[in-house]
């Protein structure tokens, strides 16, 4: 078994940011469905659509990430996945159609999926069987607090600045928890 890290508290920190990127892209930008719509010149229900391919981005994400994870550790998988998501978030905030905006958000689900499935792998690789219910738990509760909390924020991002800001929040958090992955967490798997 690998070494513990010398700062759980750290790494669950870490893990759960990772598991609230999932909450936090969906769920944040739902109160600017009607401005995205007035903005791109579409219905509601076509922004819908952006939704949608989100969710198909991460049934495939997670077929491809759980792999890549075994077979090239925690860290790169990581990297790439956030990096990519990242980039697709700036292409949703500068999207100047919703055909553009579904298409970014289906690369977003697709590589930012990596963050969801990544703790598990990692929680597996570090805790002894009986630490992981609990680390899991901690992770299930952020899980939980995420989409009560992401709609208020994007909300009143909305509100004050417009739709596109929203997918640049998203971009700057997950910019800093790659630094967080960059830095501070160690690569788990067996080798």
């Amino acid at each position: 078994m690998n070494p513990q890290p010398t700062n759980n508290r750290l790494l669950i920190l870490i893990l759960g940011l990772l598991t609230a990127i999932g909450p936090l892209s969906i769920d944040m930008y739902l109160p600017g469905f009607s401005a995205i719509a007035a903005d791109l010149h579409t219905s509601i229900e076509t922004v819908g659509y952006s939704l949608s391919s989100f969710f198909v981005g991460i049934c495939f994400g997670q077929l491809v990430s759980g792999p890549l994870l075994d077979r090239f550790g925690r860290k790169k998988p990581l990297y790439y996945g956030l990096s990519i998501y990242i980039l697709a978030s700036i292409g949703c905030a500068l999207s100047n159609s919703v055909e553009s905006l579904i298409f970014f958000r289906f690369l977003q689900a697709l590589c930012g999926c990596v963050g969801m499935v990544a703790p598990s792998a990692i929680v597996r690789d570090v805790f002894p069987v009986d630490q992981s219910a609990r680390v899991f738990s901690t992770l299930i509760l952020i899980l939980g607090v995420s989409p009560i909390l992401a709609p208020t924020l994007g909300g009143y991002i909305v509100s004050h600045w417009g739709w596109q800001p929203i997918f640049i929040v998203t971009a700057l958090i997950t910019f800093l928890i790659l630094m967080l992955v960059h830095f501070k967490l160690t690569e788990t798997r067996k080798e």
